[in-house]
């Protein structure tokens, strides 16, 4: 794996860090309490301190503002961390465990971004593009480690990448979370555990037949 996800870009690395950043988490936090429709760029210019020229130079419009809260979902989440971890590791189960934290970090760190472009997706384009791209970034991350699995020579499940994107979901964490009320500590636990199951016992087993 490389170091980052293509993509994705780490904002502590930029130069104007600070600048961006404030700017972004003004957008998070108006965004959850106003919704994207209603939040102006004079708004967030606002909250941010800054002058609305300087987020038009740096994101080019709103829905650049928007796509900047998929990098700082990533940063926030530690995802990149977390894939420079995996350099060289080969232990599928270790790989898995990965998995399993990320989808907590996204969900404990930035569960309002991700409930932001869930809510709007159905009805603003701009919402809809940005978390497509949220959600393709999360799928090349889970095929990044299950392709590191297979060319470790482990046998997985032929449909791995598949099952570990929907396990790792939004609805799945919600429904154990929010609904049910497990700690994220169960909830990673249980993750790690039912990817393992699903992925790697599976592949040894072979696909099971369904039998009704």
């Amino acid at each position: 794996m490389t170091a980052d996800l293509p993509g994705i870009v780490r904002l502590r690395d930029r130069r104007e860090a600070l600048t961006l950043r404030t700017i972004l988490t003004a957008a998070r936090g108006l965004f959850a309490e106003r919704g994207y429709a209603r939040t102006p760029i004079r708004l967030i210019a606002t909250e941010a301190g800054v002058a609305p020229q300087t987020i038009y130079a740096h994101f080019g419009s709103k829905a650049g503002v928007l796509g900047g809260l998929v990098d700082l979902l990533d940063e926030e989440a530690g995802l990149p961390d977390l894939i420079a971890e995996a350099e060289g590791m080969t232990d599928p189960v270790r790989l898995l465990g990965l998995l399993a934290r990320a989808a907590r970090q996204v969900r404990e760190r930035c569960g309002d971004i991700v409930r932001i472009l869930d809510s709007g997706a159905a009805v603003d384009p701009d919402i809809a593009a940005t978390r497509a791209e949220g959600q393709r970034r999360n799928r090349l991350g889970v095929e990044l480690v299950v392709q590191r699995i297979r060319a470790a020579g482990h046998r997985i499940h032929p449909r791995a990448a598949d099952i570990a994107v929907a396990l790792m979901s939004a609805d799945v964490h919600d429904s154990l979370v929010l609904d049910a009320g497990w700690s994220p500590g169960e909830y990673q636990d249980w993750l790690e555990e039912t990817l393992v199951t699903a992925v790697l016992r599976a592949g040894h087993e072979g696909t099971p037949r369904m039998s009704y």
